[in-house]
C-alpha cells in the first residue's frame, strides 16, 4: 500500500515539475477577455470521441483551431476546427497546406472570423505544446491555447478546460516561449442555448430525462420492431402450414388472407388521387413559404436603397446651402 502511494506520489511530483518548465507562474497581467462558445467545446469533444473509437485508443493525440473575433483585447472563441498533423521523430509537425486550405474554405463561408489559436487534450501543457504553438505562430503572432482534460472528473461547475496565453521570459539568459493561464467566460446566443438545452437533455440512461425526439423516435423503433417480430411468426406459420397439413387452422389462414388483402388497397386510384393532393398542398406551403421569404428580403432591400437615397439626398442639398452661404 505505501509502494504504491510513492509510486503516485513520484508521478505527481514529476508531472508538477515537467509543467513548472512550460507554465509561468508569474500573474497575468494582460488584461485580455476571453469568451468561449459552447459550440467550440462540443466540437473538441466531438473530435476526441471519434479519434477515440476509430483508432481505439485511450488518450489519442488531437489538435485543431481556434476561430473567432478580437477586438482590442476582447476575444471571442465563436467555433473551431480539425487539423491534420505527422509525426515525425517523435515531434507532432502540423500540415500547412491542410491548414491553409481549411482556412480558406471557412473563410468563403465566415468572412469575420480570423485564426485565434488551437486546441489539444491533455493534463498538463507539455513541451510538445511548446513546439506546437511556436508552429501556430506562423498564422498568430501571440496564437491563444486552449486545453481539455477529458478524464477529469468534475466535481464542481468549473469546467475541465484551461485557456493560455504565451509570453517570452529570460530563464539562464535564453528567452524561451512559456504559457501563462488566462481568464475565460462561456459566452452563449440563443440558438446556441436551445441547442445545448436539447443536447443536454439527450440521455437515455435510468432516471434520466430524454427529450422528446429520442422519445418519439424510440417509441417508432420499438414499433417496428414489433411490427417485424409478428410478421416473422407470420411467415413462419405459413411454412409450417405448406409443410405439414395437421397445423392447419383455417380460421387462422383466412385472417391471414384478410389481412393481406388490405395491402393492395395503397394502390387503387383514390388512394393514389388522395396522396398526390395532400403531397402537393404540402409543396404549395413551402412554395408560398419560400415566396413569402423572398419578398421579405426584398423588401428590406428596398428600405435600406430608400434610406441610402434620402441620405445622398440631403447630403446634396446641405453641400449647395453651404456654397451657397460661402457665395453670398
Amino acid at each position: 500500500m505505501d509502494t504504491s502511494m510513492e509510486i503516485i506520489n513520484d508521478s505527481e511530483v514529476a508531472a508538477q515539475q515537467a509543467v513548472s518548465t512550460v507554465v509561468s507562474n508569474a500573474p497575468n497581467n494582460s488584461g485580455l477577455m476571453v469568451a468561449l462558445h459552447p459550440l467550440t467545446l462540443l466540437n473538441i469533444s466531438d473530435h476526441f470521441t471519434r479519434v477515440r473509437m476509430q483508432e481505439q485508443i485511450q488518450s489519442p493525440q488531437v489538435i485543431g483551431a481556434l476561430v473567432g473575433t478580437q477586438t482590442g483585447r476582447e476575444v471571442e472563441i465563436t467555433n473551431s476546427f480539425e487539423l491534420a498533423f505527422d509525426v515525425v521523430d517523435g515531434k507532432v509537425i502540423v500540415n500547412v497546406d491542410y491548414f491553409t486550405t481549411k482556412q480558406d474554405q471557412f473563410r468563403q463561408v465566415f468572412p469575420q472570423f480570423d485564426f485565434l489559436g488551437w486546441y489539444t487534450l491533455g493534463r498538463y501543457p507539455t513541451e510538445s505544446d511548446i513546439e506546437i504553438h511556436k508552429q501556430m505562430m506562423t498564422w498568430n503572432e501571440s496564437p491563444l491555447f486552449l486545453q481539455m482534460n477529458p478524464f477529469d472528473i468534475v466535481t464542481s461547475k468549473n469546467l475541465p478546460i484551461t485557456v493560455y496565453e504565451s509570453i517570452i521570459d529570460l530563464i539562464d539568459g535564453q528567452a524561451q516561449t512559456l504559457f501563462i493561464k488566462s481568464q475565460y467566460k462561456i459566452e452563449t446566443g440563443e440558438a446556441e442555448r436551445i441547442s445545448v438545452d436539447h443536447v443536454a437533455h439527450t440521455t437515455l440512461g435510468e432516471g434520466g430525462e430524454g427529450s422528446s425526439l429520442i422519445a418519439h423516435l424510440t417509441t417508432q423503433r420499438n414499433a417496428i420492431k414489433m411490427l417485424h417480430t409478428r410478421i416473422k411468426i407470420l411467415h413462419q406459420y405459413l411454412v409450417n402450414a405448406k409443410t405439414d397439413e395437421s397445423c392447419v387452422d383455417h380460421d387462422v389462414l383466412r385472417q391471414i388472407a384478410g389481412l393481406c388483402n388490405r395491402l393492395p388497397t395503397i394502390d387503387s386510384a383514390d388512394f393514389r388521387q388522395e396522396f398526390l393532393t395532400e403531397y402537393n398542398d404540402v409543396l404549395l406551403t413551402s412554395y408560398l413559404a419560400t415566396i413569402t421569404k423572398g419578398t421579405n428580403c426584398i423588401n428590406e432591400l428596398v428600405d435600406k436603397f430608400n434610406i441610402a437615397t434620402s441620405t445622398n439626398k440631403s447630403g446634396g442639398r446641405s453641400r449647395h446651402q453651404h456654397q451657397g452661404f460661402s457665395n453670398f
